[in-house]
């Protein structure tokens, strides 16, 4: 099974027209058109949980949901929706009950809201604090020193951010992880009509409590639009990136597993390389939000000796005779390998460097040659979200996007729901992020000239 998705349709909600049980080849169906009508709120209501009900495979881990009983309550509140807006947020809200990355509501207008903007700030989590980690470059942010170490404290009217990030942007969207919630989302979290105002309460690393007002345009001062770091290695970054490092440390720096040139690229990298000086490579992945599996496999070909296993896919089967006669639900094991590139691989050392925006394909990555023993990874836990989605398509023009494997390592071991443990965790800190300091590349470099050094 190769799971094919654009990522950032994944990351950020985006929805693209498409129909459910549409023959490969047939032309594409138009969306259907918002009436309003209480027969197509509840009808997309249906759709929702039905979709869910026979193809979500991780109910087992929501053991509070009962989504039966959970989808019932929706229905007056879909009836009551006042207009197609107010309608996919309640469906949103329920969708988000399910609590997985690649399952959710998507509405028709995509990641943002008609008319949303957000200003040119990135926040990032650093212990268990929402921490300014970029900025753009605007008279705002320099006359009022928003810079990159300031910790927010409050959104709005006194309003605790944890909070108010709570209530916003996870009650619509959830990523399946703490750590995906807030790396992932951050994007979301001063998100407003654009031209208006979010005022903040902050605080600065000697302790002073102020309070801060931002406009909502992402605008920087050269006029182009201020991006996330996730959305930059997705939208904007080259696929990818190297630089030989000091110590003789390859580092790579893979944006996205989506674009059909990265494994083409890569190898042109590796028949480049002068083999005998690198002493190993590190590879970049904390904000690689995934993409193909199967262009990612092009990338592990390369690094590679031998065959080595996948992930395997648990595929869950709906048998109503099975259900009839209280026999549990039957799964399909989906087992594959990767054989190794024809010609030139890189056989020194390699660690990965991750972190809670590693995503999806990316984590698919980084367990086959993790199983296989042949990297070290170093950094923070990965956001556990993967898996082949299917869309349904909701009245407007919106879809239900629902997860439909349950992918695990080759052993058994479980990484969707928790994230891919590092072998090395190291976090950054507040301090660092003030200070541009990257502590986890440090701790890669010493890790690869440690493995080098005694010829691991």
């Amino acid at each position: 099974m190769l799971k094919k998705a654009l990522a950032l349709l994944i990351l950020l909600g985006a929805c693209l027209p498409m129909a459910s049980a549409q023959e490969p080849g047939a032309p594409a169906q138009a969306p259907e058109a918002w009436t309003g009508s209480i027969e197509q709120k509840v009808w997309g209501l249906m759709v929702v949980w039905s979709e869910a009900r026979h193809a979500f495979p991780f109910f087992d881990r929501i053991p509070g949901v009962d989504w039966d009983a959970r989808v019932r309550e929706y229905i007056p509140r879909v009836i009551a929706a006042p207009d197609e807006e107010a309608y996919y947020r309640v469906l949103m809200e329920l969708a988000a009950l399910l609590n997985d990355g690649h399952t959710a509501v998507n509405p028709p207008w995509g990641p943002f809201r008609p008319g949303a903007d957000w200003p040119p700030v990135e926040i990032q989590v650093v212990d268990d604090r929402f921490i300014v980690a970029r900025t753009g470059d605007t008279d705002e942010l320099r006359a009022q020193k928003v810079v990159p170490g300031l910790e927010i404290v409050e959104v709005g009217d006194g309003v605790p951010v944890r909070t108010y990030f709570r209530e916003n942007v996870l009650r619509y969207n959830s990523r399946g992880t703490k750590q995906a919630d807030e790396a992932i989302n951050q994007y979301d979290l001063l998100t407003g009509p654009k031209g208006s105002t979010v005022a903040l309460k902050v605080r600065d690393l000697d302790g002073t409590v102020r309070r801060v007002t931002l406009t909502r345009d992402s605008a920087d001062r050269s006029g182009q639009r201020f991006l996330c770091r996730l959305l930059r290695w997705y939208m904007v970054e080259p696929v990818l990136e190297s630089r030989m490092l000091p110590d003789g440390v390859l580092y790579v720096r893979i944006a996205n597993f989506d674009k059909e040139e990265l494994p083409g690229e890569f190898e042109k990298l590796i028949d480049t390389l002068d083999l005998g000086s690198t002493k190993g490579m590190i590879i970049d992945l904390r904000y690689n939000p995934g993409g193909d599996s199967s262009i990612a496999e092009g990338v592990t070909r390369c690094l590679i000796d031998h065959p080595i296993a996948t992930f395997v896919s648990r595929v869950p089967h709906y048998v109503a005779a099975n259900r009839a006669w209280g026999i549990p639900p039957v799964w399909t094991e989906l087992r594959r390998e990767i054989a190794p590139r024809e010609g030139k691989r890189f056989p020194g050392p390699i660690a990965i460097l991750t972190g809670p925006a590693t995503y999806s394909s990316a984590e698919d990555f980084i367990v086959s040659l993790h199983a296989a023993k042949r990297v070290i990874l170093v950094g923070e836990r990965t956001a556990g979200s993967t898996g082949n989605p299917l869309r349904v398509p909701l009245p407007g023009g919106g879809n239900f996007r629902v997860v439909t494997v349950r992918c695990v390592y080759p052993d058994g071991r479980e990484f969707v729901g928790t994230g891919i443990q590092p072998d090395i965790e190291i976090h950054p800190t507040q301090q660092d992020i003030h200070d541009g300091h990257d502590r986890v590349l440090a701790r890669g470099v010493d890790e690869i000239l440690r493995l080098n050094a005694s010829g691991s």
